[in-house]
């Protein structure tokens, strides 16, 4: 599969490159990765680039996973990365603390949501998303994109090194937005959130 651009009211969500390594290094050594994400730990300028040189290029092509860089304009300073992967068409994502707090994650998983099940993955009619339990800031951003909270049998993540895994919270989107769904959230968010 080949690149497919995105934009939204105000952002561009293109092909992150391997000129993005700085700001993809200096974004992953957040401690908050260290504690929700399975990105490498701690993060190196390597693992920049073996993210943006090789498994972004090979993902897209396999059609694996497909990632988006969120940029404020096109050819702009990388803000985070956005992603649909596998099968189960599983929501990712990550942004810089910098951008954090303006709606604009949420805005991204709206708009990739919508792609995916608007025919941009053929034959996907839900997208899946879940993140270490605790992970508000991850849960807020499913919310505001419409998905709903829901408890599978084996509700985990796996360990940043495989061998193990972490509770976690879980949820599902189709391509309407089910009236329910951000009431599911008031278990773990509140109401008035």
């Amino acid at each position: 599969m080949r690149p497919v651009g995105i934009r939204t009211a105000r952002l561009v969500l293109d092909l992150p490159v391997p000129s993005d390594a700085d700001l993809v290094t200096h974004y992953c050594q957040d401690p908050l990765f260290e504690r929700y994400l399975t990105t490498p730990w701690p993060y190196t300028r390597a693992d920049a680039h073996a993210f943006l040189g090789e498994h972004v290029p090979e993902s897209w092509a396999s059609g694996r996973e497909l990632t988006w860089a969120l940029r404020r304009a096109e050819g702009g300073p990388l803000l985070g990365v956005i992603s649909v992967r596998d099968a189960q068409h599983e929501l990712g994502f990550w942004m810089g603390a910098e951008h954090r707090g303006h709606g604009l994650m949420s805005e991204a998983a709206t708009a990739v949501v919508e792609w995916t099940l608007g025919g941009g993955i053929r034959g996907a009619t839900t997208v899946f998303w879940r993140a270490v339990e605790g992970n508000v800031a991850s849960a807020s951003v499913a919310r505001a994109a419409g998905f709903r909270r829901i408890e599978p049998a084996d509700a985990t993540v796996p360990t940043r090194d495989g061998t193990g895994t972490l509770p976690a919270w879980y949820a599902v989107r189709e391509a309407s937005v089910d009236p329910r769904a951000r009431a599911s959230w008031d278990p773990v968010l509140g109401a008035a959130a």
